[in-house]
């Protein structure tokens, strides 16, 4: 029975993922032995390598979708990080950055974020988004997203967008360009539902 489970678990691990490196495959097979043996916090924690190896893969195919530019901003391939979080048994964190002259911007997806709720809560809530000059809803694709606009002591513009999906938060950010609508615009650039159909 246990090597039942373990199997169908290891089955629906690859399958779900697509993921065909070695190494996560080594420690799904550890996992079986150690779960048939009794060993289950071994299990466990081979588990979770594997399951990081897995979000570390799909890290790897949302930045493949990301843009090479975005309004005049070249990526810095060299700053991009893919991180397989294993808080749990799950957890996912890719950052990509961009830098033109006098501007950057980043685009950020991490899972289990605890802004989560917080910023659903004032999506669901027009009327407090309202309240703020600074902070408005906008749709990306088909997704709601809450849009921050700062102003440092120096003038210098900035905007934040979050968007939740699921369990987890797309996050554009970008400084020095002062034109919402420019703004916008590079979002569309971002390929969000393919970006989101990866990452859940």
């Amino acid at each position: 029975m246990k090597k039942l489970i373990i199997s169908a678990l290891m089955f629906v691990l690859c399958l779900g993922f697509q993921v065909k490196a070695q190494d996560v495959q080594e420690k799904l097979n550890e996992a079986e032995a150690s779960y048939s043996s009794g060993d289950l916090e071994n299990s466990r924690f081979a588990l979770q390598q594997a399951l990081q190896g897995i979000n570390q893969a799909i890290g790897k195919d949302i930045l493949a979708l990301l843009p090479d530019n975005i309004g005049g901003m070249d990526k810095l391939i060299e700053n991009d990080n893919v991180t397989g979080v294993t808080t749990g048994f799950a957890g996912l964190f890719v950052n990509r950055n961009y830098k033109g002259e006098n501007k950057d911007a980043s685009v950020q997806i991490m899972s289990d974020s605890p802004m989560i709720t917080a910023i659903n809560a004032m999506l669901a809530m027009p009327s407090f988004i309202n309240s703020d000059p600074n902070q408005k809803r906008i749709k990306i694709e088909n997704y709601k997203a809450l849009l921050t606009k700062s102003v440092s002591a120096e003038g210098e513009v900035s905007y934040n967008i979050q968007m939740p999906f699921g369990s987890s938060m797309f996050t554009f950010a970008c400084n020095g360009i002062p034109d919402e609508n420019e703004v916008t615009n590079m979002l569309k650039t971002i390929p969000v539902d393919k970006i989101v159909k990866t990452a859940e």
